[in-house]
Formats: structure tokens, C-alpha cells, sequence
């Protein structure tokens, strides 16, 4: 029975709040963890959307937040909808607020450019504003829209964390706080056009 579960904080990614979840709630280990909070176990935790949830996990999370803003403001999907017909926008949209069906077949999701790696971004002074306003850093999901390389609110470049988004990489949940670094080097962006892009 799960008995404790965080806040989700402004522009989280819900990998981020699971992320914390089993971070903060003392599991042994990620597949404990992965019982408790995926309808399946053996399933690859998604870094811009929402796995299908246990049924106690997801009555935890909808106390606090429907499910229609979890996905509007906690996941990648209205960068994604956008530029989808309406229909088939709604349709994404459903599958997701339900969990039922495939959302993955519905949203244009962009393929590797230059068969780069992608990996979870976080921009230094965001991750320092986070610790010092909540204690601790966490996802942004503005800092992993694919092509956009710079924060939109401090104006430097985003960095790469060691956070894998690819289905080779071994299930797991990381939250930022392990996995950001206290102090890190800081590129401003001088760019203009990057600088627009990312406004």
C-alpha cells in the first residue's frame, strides 16, 4: 500500500514525479518500485509521457491533479499535438488521459537526428533555483523539447545529464537530484535565433 507520494512541481515531467516517488519512499530496489507503480513491472518507464499505472498509483496521483492537466502540463504531449490534425490530436490526447491504447501511434513523435543519443536535459540555473525553493532539483519538461538547446527563462544552454532516452537503456527511474550536479559550468547563449527559438 503506497502511503506517502510528493507534490509535483511546476513544469515536472511525470517521469520526474515517479523519479522522486521511489527515491524518497526507501525501495530496495527499481523492480519494487516498478510493482507499485506501473500496471506492468517489466515495462520501460517513458520519459516524455505516462506508462500505463497501477490502479492504486494512479488514484494517488489524480488526488492531487486530473489527469487531462497531468497530461497537458506534466507531459510532452502538447508539443506534440500541436502539429497534428485535430482528430487524431484528440485521439492522442484520450489515450493518454485514459491510459488506454497507443498513444505512441498517434503523436509524431521526431526519430534520432544524425543517429545522436538523446538524453534528459536540465539547465544549471534552474537546478539551482529548484534547490534552493524546494530543496531539491527535478525535470523540466521545457528543457526537452528536441531542438530547442537553450533555457528559455536563464538564456544559457541546456546539458545533457547521463540519463539515456533510448529502449536499450536498462528500465529505471533517476530523479534529477542524483543525477544533476551541485555546480556545473554555465553557457550563456548568444545566439539570437537560438535565443527566439526557445522564448
Amino acid at each position: 500500500m503506497i502511503t506517502y507520494f510528493p507534490a509535483i512541481y511546476p513544469d515536472e515531467l511525470v517521469y520526474s514525479l515517479l523519479s522522486r516517488f521511489y527515491l524518497q519512499s526507501g525501495y530496495l530496489s527499481y523492480t519494487y518500485a516498478a510493482e507499485d507503480i506501473y500496471a506492468y513491472k517489466q515495462v520501460r518507464p517513458d520519459h516524455y509521457f505516462i506508462n500505463l499505472l497501477h490502479p492504486e498509483m494512479q488514484k494517488m496521483i489524480v488526488r492531487t491533479i486530473p489527469m487531462e492537466e497531468l497530461v497537458e502540463k506534466h507531459t510532452m504531449y502538447p508539443y506534440y499535438g500541436r502539429f497534428m490534425e485535430k482528430l487524431r490530436r484528440r485521439r492522442a490526447f484520450e489515450s493518454l488521459v485514459t491510459l488506454n491504447g497507443n498513444y505512441n501511434n498517434l503523436l509524431a513523435m521526431p526519430t534520432k537526428k544524425d543517429g545522436a543519443d538523446r538524453f534528459l536535459r536540465h539547465c544549471p540555473l534552474c537546478a539551482r533555483e529548484d534547490r534552493e525553493q524546494y530543496g531539491e532539483t527535478y525535470w523540466h519538461r521545457s528543457h526537452q523539447m528536441i531542438g530547442v538547446n537553450v533555457c528559455p527563462i536563464h538564456k544559457c544552454y541546456l546539458v545533457n545529464s547521463s540519463i539515456l532516452i533510448s529502449g536499450k537503456a536498462t528500465p529505471n527511474l533517476t530523479a534529477a537530484e542524483k543525477a544533476v550536479p551541485e555546480r556545473e559550468a554555465i553557457s550563456r547563449c548568444n545566439n539570437l535565433l537560438e535565443l527566439r527559438l526557445a522564448e
